[in-house]
């Protein structure tokens, strides 16, 4: 009975969100503000808050790097696959790999099992986000605008809210400074304060993707048909990367199993269809939006049955 409680808000906001949207409540751009602020802001906070505290150990080192080999060897495997003229499209490499770790998978995550679990999962994030700045966008700019690696994108990577957030909170913890959060009071005053944006966050996160759910009957066929294919060879690549690689160095406990089933289930990045439209064709750029909302739909679906059945 506990678990209905902690799925039922995972449901009602994504209503919220809808019903903002069918009845115009809000305007997408008062949306898009919101959303700008839970990127920029909150979610770096809730990043900042489980990283100053993490118990740092040598292991993570080898599971950062193991996720980036799964990112990299999915967008292979994309690449492979796209060769199949009935299933190419420019987009197809790019919806085989990536997740949306930050707008999804956190908080998925927190609303289940609590901010307190949350590096368990978070850990996971750091080789993500390496991956999607250094990698990911720079061959999504590459095939779709033939434009290679270049300052703009390693300036944004270092640039970027979510990765500032994790470098402090892991260079505090690393320094033994996590004290000064709690002991100093102008320390713990701001401290005070991303743990009030850090609480807006999932609510916020949740109403926005809400929002967002819309479908184009046009592309049901190649929608379904990518969608399957990402879950099926994301799954079995994920989990054979785990059994032959990441349990011969660390074990995992319960909450990071499910940090990383969550991981794997989670929808390509919602950013792919930005920088689809910026770079590739209209159409290329709807499919990709049509995907990421019926895959981030599955992905919920199937997030709230393995919740069920892990507590049953």
């Amino acid at each position: 009975m506990e678990l209905i409680s902690k799925v039922i808000p995972i449901l009602l906001l994504f209503l919220v969100g809808y019903i903002i949207r069918r009845t115009n409540f809000l305007s997408r751009e008062t949306m898009d503000g919101i959303k700008k602020i839970v990127i920029d802001i909150a979610l770096p906070a809730v990043l900042f808050i489980a990283f100053v505290d993490l118990e740092l150990k040598k292991e993570y080192v080898g599971l950062i790097l193991s996720i980036v080999l799964l990112c990299i060897l999915m967008l292979f495997i994309g690449f492979m696959i796209n060769k199949i003229p009935k299933i190419s499209s420019p987009v197809f490499p790019f919806i085989m790999s990536g997740f949306t770790f930050g707008l999804l998978g956190i908080p998925l995550y927190v609303t289940v099992f609590g901010e307190a679990n949350l590096p368990s999962m978070a850990i996971m994030g750091i080789g993500h986000e390496f991956f999607i700045w250094i990698v990911y966008i720079s061959a999504v700019k590459l095939v779709f605008n033939h434009e290679k690696l270049n300052l703009e994108t390693v300036k944004g990577f270092i640039t970027s809210p979510l990765i500032i957030a994790l470098v402090l909170g892991v260079t505090i913890n690393l320094l033994g400074l996590t004290n000064l959060l709690y002991d100093n009071l102008i320390c713990n005053g701001l401290y005070t304060t991303l743990e009030y944006f850090s609480g807006i966050a999932t609510p916020l996160i949740l109403i926005v993707i809400g929002y967002g759910l819309s479908f184009n009957k046009e592309y049901t066929k190649p929608t379904i048909v990518y969608t399957i294919l990402r879950l099926v060879i994301m799954l079995l690549v994920g989990y054979l990367i785990k059994f032959t690689i990441i349990d011969r160095f660390m074990e995992f406990d319960k909450y990071m199993e499910y940090g990383y089933f969550t991981f794997l289930i989670l929808p390509p990045p919602f950013s792919l269809s930005i920088f689809v439209g910026k770079y590739g064709r209209e159409k290329d750029a709807e499919l990709v939006n049509n995907i990421t909302v019926t895959y981030t739909c599955l992905c919920v679906i199937i997030y709230i049955a393995y919740v069920f059945m892990i507590g049953s």
